[in-house]
């Protein structure tokens, strides 16, 4: 009993960054300890009914019927695991040593279509990277570090713990962290681009968009306003913008780099990733692990285009 109401007080980010669990991802092999928070995942939603139905909801809400009931159980099976494989990730990202992490992404990443990267660095000129709650991003920014690509990402920081060690740990590479909570973001993310560095900012945060009244985009086949900050981003530093995604595969992770058109003040950043990154979603469901709230974020959002319509 005494579980079941510690738990509730907390959301599943915050469950599976407990203390303990955070003094092991320093110790544990990888195999067990991506097992263990495993066994724990399954253990906060065992108890979590109405967050489970939340999952359940808005994997249906977008994948409709493309699937039988069967196929629809296994894809939600899969998802499970690969919300908790983000927080292996994000555990293994920020507590593991810097040198075991790096060299563990050395042996385990790939890249397609790193011509768009090389030619940013030959030129010294700086670009926008946008990416996604998707695959193993937390070891994005990292990676791109360690192969002297130069990036700076704005992030959201869970607890002031993580928030710490990860400003730490970057601190000791070339890699440059903005919080997304602080003030003057778009300022710094500009400065970033204009001092040669690749600007990596998430596109799926549908809670921190801010809405444009005139133009809207489709996303999963419905109208939305457009999120006004990738392309204020992009107006002001004309800068090269791709998708990059890293995805889990077989035998470790690719960073796919996908180059965005976007030459004029009439394109939509936005829209450009999500025409993307939807092609992913629909593929790979199980590897977006911004699921539990989503339909309820998204359908806020329709109805606020369709206000702006009247």
């Amino acid at each position: 009993m005494k579980f079941r109401l510690s738990s509730e007080r907390k959301d599943l980010s915050k469950f599976l960054q407990a203390e303990p669990n955070t003094f092991l991802a320093r110790f544990l092999p990888f195999s067990v300890y991506r097992h263990y928070l495993s066994l724990l995942g399954f253990c906060y939603f065992s108890i979590r009914r109405q967050e489970r139905k939340r999952l359940s909801k808005s994997l249906r809400f977008v994948l409709g019927r493309r699937f039988s009931r069967m196929k629809f159980r296994h894809i939600l099976y899969k998802t499970y695991f690969g919300i908790f494989e983000h927080y292996y990730e994000k555990m293994i990202n920020a507590y593991r040593s810097l040198p075991k992490v790096t060299a563990y992404l050395k042996d385990n990443v790939s890249i397609s279509n790193k011509d768009w990267l090389d030619e940013l660095n030959e030129t010294k000129r700086g670009g926008i990277l946008v990416t996604a709650h998707f695959g193993a991003v937390e070891y994005l920014p990292l990676y791109l570090s360690v192969k002297n690509y130069r990036p700076t990402m704005i992030v959201r920081f869970k607890t002031d713990k993580l928030r710490n060690i990860l400003t730490y740990k970057s601190g000791l590479v070339d890699l440059e962290l903005i919080d997304a909570d602080n003030e003057n973001v778009i300022y710094k993310a500009l400065t970033a681009i204009r001092n040669g560095r690749i600007l990596i900012t998430l596109c799926d945060e549908v809670k921190n968009w801010r809405p444009c009244k005139t133009k809207t985009m489709f996303i999963f086949g419905q109208p939305v306003p457009c999120d006004r900050t990738l392309d204020i981003l992009f107006r002001r530093s004309k800068a090269p913008c791709c998708l990059g995604l890293m995805q889990r595969v077989k035998n470790g992770y690719n960073l796919s780099i996908d180059p965005l058109d976007g030459k004029d003040d009439d394109t939509s950043l936005t829209e450009a990733a999500w025409s993307i990154l939807e092609r992913y979603i629909y593929r790979y469901p199980e590897q977006w692990y911004q699921w539990p709230n989503f339909e309820t974020e998204y359908t806020r959002y329709v109805m606020l285009s369709e206000s702006y319509a009247n």
